[in-house]
C-alpha cells in the first residue's frame, strides 16, 4: 500500500508554515480547510484549537484523539519558527485517522483534537479547563515520534511515560549599600548560591533513596549589576525541575522557597511552562498493546519514562487515555536539533495505532510500504517563517 497523496501533501504544507505557540493561524487555517473538504466531520474552530466531531449518537462511548500543532523557537533565531519536533506529521497523522474512518459506523462518538501551544504547556491546560466536550471522554488518546528507536514501532509504558518540568523563578530583594560597608545592607548573592549549592541534598531528603528521577537544572542565576560603588541588592535565580512526580517537584520548590524565604531579604517566586507528569494507567496500556499486537503492529515496551515532558498530562488528569511513542528510526537526528526533520513513513503505523485502539482486531494499514515513499528529501526547517 502507500500513502494517501493529500496527507503527504498536507504534511508538506503544514512544514511550510511552522508557527510558534499561540500563534498557529495558519496552520488551523489549513487543517480546516481539509478536514472540511475531505471529510464530513463537525469542525469547529474555537480560541484554544481546533475540534472535529464523529457523531453517532447520545449514550455511546466516546473516544478522543489528540495532535499538536505547533513548532519550535529556530535555534539562534527565537523569533523564527521550524517544525523541529515533528507536530506537523502529528497533525497529518490525525488528518490521516479521520480519512480512514470517514464513511463507518463504530458504535462510538470520535473526538478528533487539535491543539495549539503544546511546546510551552499551555494548549491542554487550556482545552481542559474551557472544553466540556473533554469531561465527557471515556478514553482519550495522544501519541509522538521518536528518533533513537525503529521506524514505526510503537513504544509504550505503563505509569509515568514522560516527566513533570516546570520553570522556577525566584527573585530575592535585599538591601542596597555602600561597597565599602557591606554589612550595612543585605546581599543576596551567600543566599542565592548557598540555596544552589543545597539543592542536591534537598533532592536527596525527598527522593529518600528511591531511585526515581527528580532533578535540577540551573538555567540563570544573576545578582547586581556592574556599580563598583554598589553592594548588590537584588538577585535572580532560574531553574527547570523535572522528574517522573508531580508531588516530588512540588516538595522541592517547596523546599527551595523555604530556603530563600528568611533573614532580612524578601522573595517573589514564578512558574513557567508547566507540564503534569504523563501517566498512563497499567489497565489501559496493557490493553493497548494487546490490540497493537493481535494487529500485526511492532510494540516495544520502555524501561524508563521519557524525560522530556509533554502537555498531554493534563488531559490525563481529567480522563482516563494513554500517551504513547512511534519510533522514527534508530540513527534519526534528535527532536529540537537543526537536522531533524519529521518522516513521512512514520504516518501509516502511527494511524494503524489508532486504529487498532478504535476498533479491536483491526489490521488495516499494518502492511504499509515503508522502503522509503514520503520522506521529506530535505529539511526545509532551516529557513525563516
Amino acid at each position: 500500500m502507500t500513502m494517501d497523496p493529500r496527507i503527504l501533501d498536507l504534511r508538506a504544507r503544514l512544514h511550510d508554515c511552522p508557527e510558534l505557540s499561540g500563534h498557529e493561524v495558519n496552520t488551523f487555517n489549513i487543517i480546516e480547510d481539509f478536514l472540511r473538504t475531505h471529510t464530513t466531520l463537525t469542525v469547529e474552530r474555537r480560541p484554544e484549537g481546533l475540534l472535529a466531531t464523529h457523531w453517532e449518537g447520545e449514550g455511546l462511548e466516546t473516544l478522543g484523539f489528540r495532535a499538536d500543532v505547533d513548532a519550535i523557537p529556530m535555534e539562534g533565531n527565537p523569533t523564527c519558527a521550524c517544525h523541529g519536533c515533528g507536530h506537523d506529521g502529528h497533525s497529518a497523522i490525525l488528518c490521516a485517522l479521520a480519512l480512514a474512518t470517514e464513511g463507518r459506523r463504530y458504535g462510538k462518538n470520535l473526538y478528533f483534537i487539535f491543539q495549539p501551544a503544546e511546546e510551552t504547556g499551555e494548549g491542554a491546560r487550556r482545552i481542559c479547563e474551557t472544553w466540556p466536550e473533554i469531561g465527557t471522554l471515556h478514553r482519550i488518546y495522544g501519541l509522538h515520534n521518536i528518533p533513537g528507536h525503529p521506524l514505526g514501532t510503537l513504544l509504550a509504558r505503563p505509569g509515568c511515560f514522560a516527566c513533570a518540568s516546570q520553570g522556577f523563578i525566584a527573585d530575592v530583594q535585599g538591601r542596597p549599600a555602600h561597597a565599602a560597608y557591606p554589612g550595612d545592607g543585605a546581599n543576596p548573592a551567600g543566599l542565592l548560591c548557598q540555596t544552589v549549592l543545597a539543592l542536591p541534598q534537598m533532592t536527596e531528603d525527598i527522593l529518600r533513596g528511591d531511585d526515581r528521577l527528580l532533578m535540577h537544572t540551573v538555567i540563570g542565576l544573576r545578582v547586581g549589576g556592574e556599580n563598583f560603588g554598589l553592594s548588590a541588592s537584588e538577585g535572580r535565580l532560574c531553574l527547570t525541575l523535572r522528574g517522573h512526580r508531580q508531588s516530588d517537584i512540588d516538595a522541592l520548590a517547596q523546599a527551595i522557597r523555604a530556603t530563600l524565604e528568611r533573614g532580612d531579604m524578601t522573595a517573589a517566586f514564578e512558574s513557567r511552562d508547566v507540564f503534569p507528569d504523563t501517566t498512563n494507567p497499567a489497565d489501559i496500556t496493557q490493553e493497548a498493546v494487546a490490540r497493537w499486537r493481535a494487529s500485526g503492529l511492532s510494540v516495544r515496551m520502555l524501561e524508563a519514562p521519557m524525560r522530556w515532558s509533554e502537555d498531554f498530562g493534563w488531559y490525563l488528569k481529567r480522563v482516563p487515555g494513554m500517551f504513547f511513542g512511534v519510533g522514527i528510526g534508530e540513527n534519526h537526528p534528535g527532536l529540537h536539533t537543526a537536522d531533524y526533520c519529521f518522516d513521512d513513513r512514520v504516518i501509516p503505523p502511527a494511524v494503524a495505532a489508532f486504529m487498532a485502539l478504535l476498533e479491536k482486531n483491526s489490521v488495516i494499514l499494518v502492511n504499509w510500504d515503508l522502503s522509503g515513499r514520503g520522506v521529506s528529501p530535505t529539511n526545509r526547517n532551516l529557513s525563516c517563517h
